[in-house]
């Protein structure tokens, strides 16, 4: 007759329950919510080397965490995205209208790089569309006469910008520059366009793709910390 003695069976069964009742459920909590952040993190970078941005709005005030919580493994979830209402058009590209007819497109010189480039840079704080002040009223004559008019009362009222038309049509704001003699023009935004088009600026499947090779890591760091929390399974 053979006799088979199980020692610590009783202590085994309870580390599994205790696995499977509280380690597991706050293992795939806490995994869910640093995936998330990391992931954060990382679109930040992505945003920041993708596109070209004024502030820390877009590549980290925007983009926000919903955490995990709960003890139900099914139905938990966590989630990033952002809240700044421009990033689907930058992410998939597409077509941007004016809130009231024309865009205002900003042109190099508005970031202070050479004339006729293309521009790389943000905006500069002092060529912000609401910092410049650009005279308003409605002049007669030909387009050359109207843009010389324009021109003569910026001037009279010391202003640095004024508001000129264009050959093909449309309008723009120019900065003034040189003496009087030699009057020189910049553009800083142009309004000719209703529309624009945006190309598609992928930063968030890049993001994923870091993050799906991330996630094992994750996992098992998450299940290790709460076996010794919870000192089962031998740890």
């Amino acid at each position: 007759m053979i006799t088979v003695k199980f020692n610590g069976l009783d202590k085994a069964l309870k580390d599994l329950e205790t696995f499977r009742n509280k380690a597991v459920p706050a293992a795939m909590r806490d995994a869910l919510n640093e995936a998330a952040f990391q992931a954060r993190r990382v679109w930040g970078d992505e945003i920041r080397g993708k596109l070209t941005v004024r502030n820390q709005f877009t590549a980290r005030v925007a983009l926000q965490v919903r955490k995990a919580t709960g003890g139900n493994v099914k139905a938990m979830e966590s989630a990033v995205g952002s809240i700044a209402a421009y990033m689907d058009l930058q992410e998939a590209g597409g077509t941007t209208r004016g809130r009231k007819g024309h865009l205002a497109i900003p042109g190099p010189s508005a970031a202070g790089q050479a004339a006729g480039s293309k521009r790389t840079r943000v905006v500069r704080a002092s060529n912000y569309l609401g910092a410049l002040n650009v005279a308003k009223f409605t002049p007669k004559g030909k387009r050359r006469q109207r843009n010389a008019i324009a021109l003569a009362v910026a001037r009279k009222q010391g202003q640095k910008v004024a508001l000129l038309e264009r050959p093909k049509g449309g309008k723009a704001i120019f900065a003034l520059m040189g003496g009087k003699r030699y009057l020189r023009t910049r553009l800083l935004y142009d309004f000719s366009k209703r529309s624009a088009h945006v190309k598609p600026h992928a930063t968030l499947g890049p993001t994923m793709q870091v993050m799906r090779q991330r996630m094992p890591a994750i996992m098992l760091a998450a299940v290790e910390k709460q076996l010794k929390r919870h000192r089962v399974l031998g740890y």
